[in-house]
């Protein structure tokens, strides 16, 4: 048995590690830090996070091309820039890991097989380009698109470190029974795959939605949900509305889709990946009429808004496992 350090638990910690950093970044936007750091990849000239408001003033005079919408006059808390601080040292910390892993997948070619390397490469890649859109977010002073594309980018970082997981599990020691398919069935991976690219859609509509402050268009409180403006159908007059209700049709679209894929699937182990995602998005579309509910005058409650993120997140990956569980038992039951 291979130690634990040249085998498949170094790509799922890696995994483990970008979801920190998802959350991270998450309570970065949601905390309105995303410039705390307006440089690259140093935070106002230093390596360091306290930075007071006279130091940070005088960077602003310093830097003036720097200056974000916020203004020069804005002043950043401790915490605030601790929390974009923190999620660029994360990134740093498992660009080195990576790295190391990078290198543990290449010397092992021979036992965990040329797919497992090649797609160590691809989540290689995956890192450098979140990278390159981390600091365009920041160069552009946050932009809803940018946003978006960046969770993108993370989620399909996550995703190819999973599968490497578990391709290396599987070429090195095989996957347990319980983790594999009784039948190669072509109709389960492309039931998978709709649900998942739909749960996707709907987490990049949200992060859209909310980095572009149109959370509250339907207005907040009883008058903004479960109704929208306390309507049903209400006027498309506005962008913002546009969207809320864009985001919560297609909220209902997704949730009927994952009920009708349960009840097509009878593998086992999707069935538990389709029962984890139905618990998530169910629990998700409460947590988002609670926020809602919960807002005061334009005033948000900022957990809630990460524990929906995460949630969401949640719901991606259960699908995404079951879909990358379909890939490797399709290979298995080939070979046979």
């Amino acid at each position: 048995m291979a130690v634990w350090y040249r085998s498949h638990l170094v790509p799922f910690g890696l995994a483990v590690i970008t979801f920190l950093i998802i959350t991270t970044g998450g309570w970065t936007r949601i905390s309105d830090a995303g410039e705390s750091c307006p440089d690259w990849p140093q935070c106002f000239g230093t390596w360091g996070f306290d930075i007071s408001e006279e130091e940070q003033a005088e960077w602003w005079e310093e830097n003036p091309d720097e200056i974000d919408s916020r203004g020069a006059q804005h002043r950043y808390t401790t915490d605030q820039i601790f929390t974009e601080w923190a999620h660029r040292g994360l990134v740093g910390i498992i660009g080195i890991l990576v790295i190391y892993s990078h290198y543990t997948a290449w010397s092992l070619k021979k036992e965990i097989g040329e797919r497992t390397y090649r797609t160590h490469y691809v989540a290689t890649v995956f890192l450098i380009l979140q990278a390159v859109l981390g600091y365009i977010t920041v160069d552009l002073d946050n932009a809803p698109w940018t946003v978006a594309i960046h969770l993108f980018m993370a989620l399909m970082f996550t995703t190819s470190l999973l599968a490497v997981g578990l391709f290396w599990w599987n070429d090195q020691s095989g996957l347990p029974n319980i983790l594999k398919l009784k039948e190669n069935d072509s109709n389960v991976m492309n039931i998978v795959s709709m649900a998942m690219l739909l749960v996707l859609a709907q987490l990049l509509l949200g992060a859209y939605l909310s980095t572009s402050y149109h959370r509250g268009a339907c207005g907040v409180g009883t008058e903004g949900w479960p109704l929208c403006s306390s309507k049903i159908i209400p006027s498309l007059s506005e962008f913002g509305i546009i969207l809320q209700m864009s985001h919560r049709i297609s909220a209902l679209v997704v949730g009927g889709v994952l009920i009708w894929a349960r009840t097509k699937i009878d593998d086992e182990i999707i069935v538990k990946a389709f029962n984890f995602a139905l618990l998530f998005f169910g629990f998700n579309v409460v947590l988002g009429g609670v926020y809602i509910l919960s807002a005061d005058e334009g005033n948000f409650p900022e957990w809630i808004s990460l524990l929906h993120l995460l949630i969401g997140v949640l719901t991606f990956l259960s699908l995404a496992g079951a879909y990358l569980i379909c890939v490797v038992s399709k290979g298995e039951i080939t070979d046979e």
